[in-house]
């Protein structure tokens, strides 16, 4: 007790002594502008010669020496495009010094100065790629501005190494370096978001809206002060801060569809900051609104093999063709609101992020299936809302002792995914081709058809409800402790910290429907309010009616070959019939979970700089991860016609420790080069529902589908080597990466064979870790370049181009069924793996961007090319899936008319690509094509 209150005593009086051991020491604040145009170099490097004290401006260009003794000294200032700068400043004990500093841009003559919002956009995300330790991408504000992209994962994807996932027309979620968008790593203002999708830890990008980004980082190797599980790379986004004075930026548009046809397209965001309180608090307020017309058709085929060609290739047949007019409206809005103060001796910060994507769905499809001689039709209403929030506070505070820094932070998390809408209603026709039919290829198969609509009758009606939430809670706190010997050839800092991360998930599905018979009942007990066919069944004519597809699939496929389905009768059918005759599908219930993450980590790195040249930052982290999870074991078995299922309660956990060392490397070879290496161990967890412990056994179809409770997580060691060469006029960088992932862990689909199984020959689905190492590896090359040096007018052009090679090497399971010897020919199962490329994994990615600012005119064009992607595995290598290369062109044009008014103009997918996966056996088989069409906006900004 005594040494306790001891202990005590002394706390108070270290504590109480603070102020008098800052007061010793001076404190110089100091902003930094362009000499000509006054605007704010954020992301300049500054040195006090001969000391430790270093960093780089902020919002503003400003910067703030703490605890600075007494004395003379020489101030550093380095800025990508500026002539280097140095000033003499001297302070006296106690003194508080503003300072306003300037810099030149390099040129050779006054009048050949540049001025470009374009260039300065550049020139910002080049100055902070070059300052970071670590392998990291930049996109400024300003470039974002100015691409007109429709969300944020459109704007990362032009990062090299970045390649898209695609759905309804734009970009949802990013893959880094050929690795799924699991293996990522997303953040706003370095807070993690939690996942979105119902399956998997992917975060869909698309309802981050890029009018509330004040820029994005695509970190390629990190710190031990990160989130270790980021095997792909994080991505974080920049939320907007108030910067000096009353600011606003308003900005709307209008804009036209051109497969549906249409102008109603708009998209508008604002806003507003300012600071108060001489600066000290700083507020801004951010809103953003758009409707999107994402309208498409689509074409989509399945294939069977049929038997082998004497090559040994496989004869593939068509399975089935699919046929659908998709409209679909999505409206995506949010905002975020941010509060800084800044104190004598740190600054403090809250922020909250909002952000929200409605999805609006009526889909019209035919489908063709010469297998099963049926033709359908089938009508799907959908509704889908997405919801992300997230609310952090921020810290950091100079401490006398040592000279230290300790920052703190702590968040909440919430996302939602919830379809409360997906209705589908469908009708059959059953010997509904003629002869025998041409499967060898999708004309032939739709060109058979008899659509004989009489005999097409209402088959099933089903309603499906789906709420996916995921909340997460952190807290951290960290210590800088700096240090430099007498000399100044060696200098760095001592970092550790902590961090807790607690995440909960839970995903409740539900389905009513009208099971077997249950349309059929309907007419029986009502038959004369339906017009019926000769085998007493409600026809398709009694929810016919006038949707007009208009020009599909480039006149490729005629969708109108039949009936159209009215929405309002249908919905009509469902609302009066659903609660007498329908009932729940209870198989529905096994997809339900509820799930438990904790995650506790520690960690200590250092930074070690000598002679201010050479670099290392050497650390480890550690993360302990505790999982519980809750799911359903169920049996489905047919009874008197209805599927009944019988189910258990049952619970899974996990517990496990992983040790992540990390050292980075940067060697300053020449003032435009640098050289930099990183070696790095990071994990990747299972995805939530490979987790669950669930189950579900189909005695009718003689299926087994289950989770693994016991799935180890993924860990890899990543290796980088990146040359960067820079000068007034840009950045060059290239490089190569290299992964090595032990325990991927992937979806295996063999046959039970125990004999004492009660499912024993059924298809046995379940997850499970690769027994093999899986590699990744490619290069990247990265050019941003201002032709300033080029006479007038084309002194104007800046140029972004880089261009990413991948491969990769994995195993994929096959299940193989040889066929027995006489007399008995029992058949055996084996189980064995294909050598394979990563699903995901594009085989090379090109961005080429050329802009050109003159005056108050801007345009800026750009093309996206992403090479082959697998997309998914087949039973074998010809029925695996592709996406076919493609490349996307935009443009955008603005014109500055005056007092801080825009006009702008902007084209989206000029070309009208579309989406196209094809077979593996032969291209001519499209599994999906989707036409979207090009779209363009017109509209205003005003800034003041």
């Amino acid at each position: 007790m005594f040494q306790s209150k001891r202990l005590c005593l002394i706390c108070f009086f270290l504590l109480g002594a603070l102020p008098m051991l800052c007061g010793q020491n001076a404190q110089v604040e100091a902003v930094l502008t362009d000499s000509l145009t006054g605007q704010p170099l954020e992301f300049a490097s500054w040195q006090l010669k001969g000391t430790r004290f270093s960093g780089t401006t902020g919002l503003e260009g400003t910067f703030r020496i703490l605890d600075l003794p007494a004395g003379r000294y020489t101030l550093l200032l380095n800025y990508l495009g500026y002539r280097p700068k140095n000033y003499d400043i001297e302070v006296q004990p106690g003194e508080q010094q503003s300072l306003e500093l300037a810099m030149v841009q390099e040129a050779f003559q006054m009048d050949e100065v540049v001025v470009s919002a374009q260039l300065e956009g550049q020139r910002a995300a080049i100055q902070k790629q070059i300052n970071a330790n670590s392998i990291v991408n930049v996109v400024s504000k300003d470039r974002i501005e100015d691409i007109p992209d429709q969300n944020a994962a459109e704007t990362v994807g032009r990062i090299p190494g970045v390649s898209l996932q695609r759905e309804g027309g734009e970009a949802t979620k990013v893959s880094i370096r050929g690795l799924s968008p699991r293996y990522n790593s997303i953040t706003i203002n370095g807070e993690r978001i939690p996942a979105t999708d119902g399956n998997d830890r992917s975060v869909d990008l698309s309802m981050v809206s890029t009018d509330a980004l004040d820029g994005i980082e695509v970190y390629k190797s990190i710190t031990p002060d990160q989130d270790g599980d980021a095997v792909g790379g994080t991505v974080n986004f920049l939320i907007k801060r108030a910067k000096r004075g009353l600011r606003g930026n308003f900005k709307g548009s209008t804009g036209y569809n051109r497969q549906q046809d249409e102008f109603g397209q708009y998209r508008g965001s604002l806003s507003l900051s300012n600071r108060y309180f001489d600066d000290k608090l700083g507020l801004i307020v951010t809103g953003n609104y758009q409707r999107a017309n994402r309208s498409s058709d689509i074409l989509t085929g399945s294939y069977v093999t049929i038997g082998e060609d004497t090559t040994g290739a496989a004869i593939v047949n068509v399975e089935d063709v699919n046929l659908a007019d998709n409209i679909e409206i999505r409206k995506r809005y949010g905002g975020s609101l941010t509060l800084d103060y800044e104190l004598e001796r740190g600054a403090i910060s809250i922020s909250s992020f909002v952000g929200v994507l409605d999805q609006d769905q009526d889909r019209f499809r035919t489908r063709y299936r010469p297998e099963a001689s049926r033709k359908e039709y089938d009508y799907r209403r959908r509704i889908i809302n997405q919801f992300t929030w997230n609310n952090t506070l921020t810290g950091t505070y100079q401490l006398p002792l040592w000279k230290s820094e300790l920052s703190y932070g702590a968040s909440y998390a919430l996302t939602e995914r919830n379809t409360p809408t997906d209705n589908t209603a469908r009708f059959r026709e059953t010997g509904a081709f003629t002869g025998q039919v041409d499967e060898s290829s999708l004309e032939s198969v739709v060109a058979a058809a008899k659509n004989d609509f009489e005999r097409t009758f209402f088959q099933q009606d089903r309603l499906d409800t789906e709420d996916i939430s995921t909340r997460k809670y952190t807290g951290n706190v960290d210590w800088k402790i700096p240090f430099q010997n007498n000399s100044d050839s060696f200098s760095g800092f001592l970092k550790m910290g902590a961090k807790v991360r607690l995440q909960s998930r839970n995903r409740e599905s539900f389905r009513l429907w009208s099971a077997f018979g249950a349309i059929d009942e309907i007419a029986e007990t009502y038959p004369e309010r339906f017009q019926l066919n000769s085998d007493d069944r409600i026809t398709i004519a009694e929810f016919t009616g006038t949707h007009d597809e208009g020009v599909f699939l480039q006149n490729r496929f005629p969708f109108g070959l039949g009936p159209t389905l009215d929405a309002e009768k249908l919905q009509a059918f469902t609302n009066t019939y659903k609660d007498e005759f329908y009932s729940e599908d209870e198989r529905q219930r096994l997809q339900n979970y509820d799930a438990d993450e904790d995650i506790r980590a520690a960690y200590l790195m250092s930074k070690l700089t000598f002679f201010e040249r050479l670099t290392i930052i050497p650390g480890v982290r550690v993360e302990n991860t505790q999982t519980r999870f809750e799911g359903l074991f169920g049996r489905s078995f047919e009874l008197e016609g209805q599927v009944l299922i019988s189910s258990q309660d049952t619970v899974g956990r996990q517990n496990y420790t992983e040790f992540l060392p990390m050292v980075q490397a940067k060697y300053q070879v020449k003032p435009w080069m640098d050289v930099r290496l990183a070696a790095t161990r990071t994990l990747a967890r299972p995805n939530f529902f490979d987790l669950v412990p669930w189950q579900q056994i189909d005695d009718i179809n003689g299926i087994v589908q289950r989770g693994n409770a016991n799935l180890e997580h993924t860990t890899a060691w990543n290796y980088d080597a990146f040359f960067s060469f820079y000068n007034k006029y840009g950045l060059f960088t290239v490089g190569g990466f290299h992964k090595r992932l032990q325990n991927v862990d992937y979806t295996r689909v063999t046959r039970d064979l125990d004999p004492a199984s009660t499912t024993t020959g059924y298809r046995l689905i379940t997850q499970e870790n690769l027994p093999a190492e899986v590699t990744v590896f490619g290069a990247e090359f990265d050019l941003q370049a201002n032709l300033t040096f080029l006479p007038k007018p084309f002194n104007g052009i800046v140029l972004s181009a880089n261009y990413t090679f991948i491969n990769s090497e994995t195993l994929f399971p096959q299940l193989k069924v040889i066929d027995g010897e006489p007399p008995f020919f029992i058949p055996t199962v084996v189980d064995t793996f294909r050598q394979g490329v990563l699903p995901d994994q594009p085989d090379n990615v090109l961005n080429l961007s050329l802009g050109y600012e003159v005056g108050g005119f801007s345009a800026r064009i750009s093309v996206v090319r992403q090479g082959t992607t697998l997309q998914f595995v087949g039973d074998r290598v010809e029925l695996d899936g592709f996406f076919r290369a493609f490349s996307r062109w935009d443009l955008a044009v603005k014109q500055d008319l005056k007092s801080g008014l825009s006009l702008f103009l902007n084209f989206n997918n000029i070309t009208n690509t579309p989406e196209f996966v094809f077979l593996a056996a032969d291209q001519r088989f499209p599994i999906e094509e989707e036409y979207f069409g090009w779209t363009a906006d017109l509209g205003m900004s005003y800034k003041f």
